[in-house]
């Protein structure tokens, strides 16, 4: 079992506005605009049926690994309770579902899974209960569902096709943040 390097550390945030000020005044680090990691298709301990999750996000540009800021949202794995240090992220994971089903075997469960149309995992976040208190998550390389803080579409990377939040917003769309 080969495990990639931390891309990320995921820190949950009671307000993401104010963690971003107070995270960029304590380390000097730049982050993203804010994005949302918006799905209709997330599953969790706290409701095993796929459901909507909107987790309203932003990265830091320095790293890696880089600091992850999400904003509590829900009653699931990105509720309030869960607020700190919430997971250490592994970007580009080719086969999550073969990644999963190594951890299960080892006794690590999960608790949070958002699928694609197709069914494919776009990322997993281990039970945190297994691993003394902090998820792992992993990232597979298919695009997934991030949407800029207003709904709008986010440029694509054109070498990975997944959502560039550093990418140039249009004019309009800089003048709703």
């Amino acid at each position: 079992m080969t495990t990639p390097t931390i891309d990320h550390i995921g820190i949950l945030v009671p307000n993401l506005e104010e963690g971003i000020a107070r995270w960029s005044r304590a380390t000097g680090y730049t982050f993203s605009p804010i994005a949302r990691y918006r799905t209709e298709r997330y599953t969790d301990q706290q409701n095993p049926h796929p459901h909507f999750h909107d987790a309203r996000i932003s990265f830091s540009l320095q790293g890696p690994p880089r600091i992850e800021l999400m904003e509590a949202t829900g009653a699931g794995t990105h509720s309030a309770a869960h607020l700190g240090v919430h997971h250490l992220g592994f970007s580009g994971v080719e086969d999550c579902a073969a990644r999963r089903a190594e951890l299960a075997a080892l006794g690590v469960g999960d608790d949070g899974i958002s699928w694609d149309a197709e069914g494919r995992i776009l990322l997993w976040f281990t039970d945190k209960a297994a691993l003394d208190g902090v998820h792992l998550e992993f990232v597979s390389t298919l695009p997934g569902p991030v949407v800029a803080d207003d709904g709008a579409p986010l440029p694509r990377d054109p070498h990975t096709g997944r959502a560039d939040l550093w990418a140039p917003r249009t004019a309009a769309a800089q003048v709703r943040r």
